[in-house]
């Protein structure tokens, strides 16, 4: 039997994504191999085969596939907590772009009877992202104000809908075509293209925001340090400033300005700038991972939360997925069916 996958061959455009077959491999010690029902596209895949993906990044060739949502087809030897037949999700960082996958079962969050796998894998990178910076890193309290960055996309939407459920008064920039989607999840639409963000703030707020959560960085960072009350903090938590005006992404610039943007914490004490990177977060709290993962699954299932699904494509068609990111043609999430 074999599995079929989709490799990124070499660093470049999305015309490096190759759909191949491959032996299927045999769990290992502690590992379930898993028939993936669905798995997402994202930004940070992109970023990964573009090889500007700050944290550990994996070398070519890769399988993408940052989640999987999947029904385990075998234990290895020495599982205890699963069984062939169950559904599971899980982050993998890479692998996810395939028709089966071997994973460690401590890795694993059991999904809920009746959960559409579609929508399930559209929960765990994205909206894993946004719980963990609302609550884990930014600590938001409800009542205060939130600027966030490319709102309309898949992470994005994670965000307007959580903060809805923290309580949280929400402004998202977007281009005007993507208003609607904002204001229809409870948030001020911000146009960043016509005219200055800060200003825009300062006038619909009179004195800011207490958070911006910004998954541009570069200098957009120094930007959102204006928008700030006191007491104020940003949370980096993307590069996507790499991908856009320039003709090669240079990962040394990446590096640049987020040491840079860390510089900021020196000005003033009352304001901070902090950090998130998913993949060390879950290796350094990976309790909080299966916590966080688990209550978002049941905030699904108990229709508290709705990800906004733009299209469903097939593996053989990954690269026009990428495509359709690369072009910032996206509202919501891409999600492989394999």
């Amino acid at each position: 039997m074999k599995n079929q996958c989709v490799l990124v061959t070499a660093k470049g455009g999305s015309e490096n994504l190759k759909l191949v077959e491959q032996d299927i491999s045999e769990p290992k010690l502690g590992q379930v191999r898993i028939k993936i029902l669905a798995t997402g596209v994202s930004s940070a895949d992109i970023l990964m085969r573009e090889g500007v993906y700050p944290v550990d990044p994996p070398s070519f060739p890769f399988v993408p596939g940052y989640d999987i949502v999947g029904i385990i087809d075998k234990c290895g030897d020495g599982v205890k907590k699963f069984q062939v037949g169950q559904k599971v999700a899980a982050l993998t960082k890479i692998g996810g772009y395939a028709k089966f996958i071997n994973l460690s079962e401590n890795d694993l969050v059991l999904m809920p009877d009746g959960l559409d796998p579609i929508e399930a894998v559209a929960v765990i990178l994205n909206y894993l992202t946004a719980y963990q910076i609302l609550h884990r890193i930014a600590e938001v309290k409800a009542g205060e104000k939130v600027l966030l960055y490319a709102a309309a996309g898949g992470v994005g939407t994670a965000f307007l809908q959580l903060g809805q459920l923290a309580g949280l008064e929400m402004y998202g920039t977007a281009s005007p075509g993507k208003h609607q989607t904002i204001t229809e999840l409870g948030a001020t639409p911000i146009d960043y293209r016509n005219g200055n963000v800060e200003e825009k703030i300062k006038s619909l707020t009179g004195d800011g925001v207490d958070v911006v959560l910004d998954s541009i960085g570069g200098e957009n960072c120094f930007r959102s340090y204006q928008t700030l009350r006191p007491q104020g903090r940003i949370v980096t938590f993307g590069a996507s400033f790499i991908l856009h005006g320039q003709a090669e992404p240079d990962l040394q610039e990446v590096f640049f300005w987020w040491r840079a943007s860390l510089a900021l914490n020196l000005i003033s004490k009352d304001k901070q700038v902090l950090t998130y990177a998913i993949s060390t977060f879950k290796q350094e709290h990976h309790g909080w991972y299966l916590e966080d993962l688990t209550t978002l699954l049941k905030l699904l299932a108990e229709k508290k939360i709705q990800p906004l699904i733009d299209k469903t494509m097939s593996l053989s068609e990954a690269r026009e997925a990428h495509h359709l990111l690369d072009t910032q043609a996206v509202r919501g999430k891409i999600v492989l069916l394999p």
